[in-house]
């Protein structure tokens, strides 16, 4: 490895620990021990496992939406393919704090027959809609909170309207992102420099992310906007339920707010496992809607270890088996393979490329 690279990645290391300490620190400092014990022994038990369900739902839907991505042109690995890669690109990670998942997902398609362009294209089409999914939220989310008193602690009205919004406006995205370009490209720019510099890396970044949406036509389009607002409200039940396990009963705008702080705390470097961040963000967030931080602390524990969990035990079980498909002794080098972090293109259950694969 280049030093150049070597030190970077050495940074970012550093970078997520020091993240981790600081998290630590911040969501243990003044905690009742004790009170946090007694949180834990208390939660309900089945709604946990209840929401690491929804964890594992998310993952499927995901894998199934990445499937889509492919298009019906070319023969497709199957669903669980996809599914097992994705699982281990999950796990990477999160177990490690460099940002390999992606590199996994590309090394593992080209070992089942698929083009590392193609691929990357889908990761690119994945991240745009996920990014146009929390901007929606984030649209969205003022004018829902403030649905009448009456409906204000009922989550299912609130993230139902959500869920569709995101769908109906992921489908007009796709259907009219190119007269949203032009309309971009006519923004008249500013007088002052810096500002004209802003405006442009911004409009770059916009029209990046709608142009990924230009291969999502008809059908192939209604069914990956109806599987993305599917994951997001999905993983708002998740922290809606987690609520329910600590019998916290509040506004469907707590889980929310905590789903989008979650979410963009994970953009920036992170200790292994998240150790540290979950709990600090819960803590944070909810402390603005009155929760103690003792309760806050115990809540982002549990829910730490449901968003964690489920992910790396499928990820290392995948890579496991992909490791013992390769009948190779166990080593860095074979590990490197089996995750798809190797040059070389190792057959691992290959799939004939004819036309008995599954069409979308």
């Amino acid at each position: 490895m280049p030093k150049g690279r070597t030190r970077t990645t050495s940074l970012q290391v550093a970078g997520a620990l020091l993240v981790g300490a600081v998290c630590l620190w911040f969501s243990l400092r003044g905690a009742d021990l004790a009170s946090f014990g007694a949180e834990i022994a208390s939660l309900s038990r089945p709604l946990v496992l209840l929401a690491m369900a929804c964890v594992l739902l998310v993952a499927v839907l995901k894998a199934l939406r990445w499937r889509w991505l492919y298009g019906p042109a070319l023969p497709s690995p199957t669903w669980s393919t996809h599914f097992a890669i994705l699982m281990i690109s999950q796990m990477l990670n999160l177990v490690i704090p460099v940002r390999l998942g992606e590199l996994a997902r590309l090394g593992l398609m080209r070992q089942e027959g698929r083009q590392i362009g193609v691929t990357f294209g889908t990761i690119v089409v994945e991240k745009s809609l996920d990014l146009l999914a929390v901007g929606l939220i984030v649209l969205l989310a003022v004018p829902l909170v403030l649905i009448p008193p009456s409906l204000e602690t009922q989550f299912s009205t609130g993230g139902l309207l959500l869920g569709g919004a995101i769908f109906i406006m992921l489908i007009a995205i796709g259907r009219f992102q190119e007269v949203l370009i032009d309309l971009l490209a006519r923004i008249p720019e500013p007088k002052q420099e810096r500002w004209a510099r802003w405006l442009g890396t911004v409009r770059r970044g916009i029209v990046a992310v709608l142009s990924s949406m230009g291969s999502l036509k008809g059908r192939r389009l209604t069914r990956v906007a109806a599987l993305t607002a599917g994951i997001w409200l999905l993983s708002l039940l998740t922290v809606q339920i987690m609520f329910l396990a600590f019998d916290l009963s509040l506004s469907w705008g707590a889980p929310l707010a905590l789903m989008l702080a979650l979410t963009t705390s994970n953009w920036m470097p992170t200790p292994p496992a998240m150790i540290g961040v979950v709990g600090a963000v819960t803590v944070a967030v909810l402390s603005a809607f009155g929760v103690d931080q003792t309760r806050g602390l115990a809540l982002g524990t549990v829910l730490n270890a449901v968003l964690v969990g489920p992910p790396v035990l499928m990820g290392g079980a995948a890579l496991w088996n992909r490791l013992w498909q390769l009948g190779a002794a166990i080593s860095l080098h074979s590990l490197r393979r089996a995750a798809g972090l190797s040059d070389d293109k190792p057959e691992v259950n290959a799939q004939p490329q004819d036309g008995n694969h599954e069409r979308t």
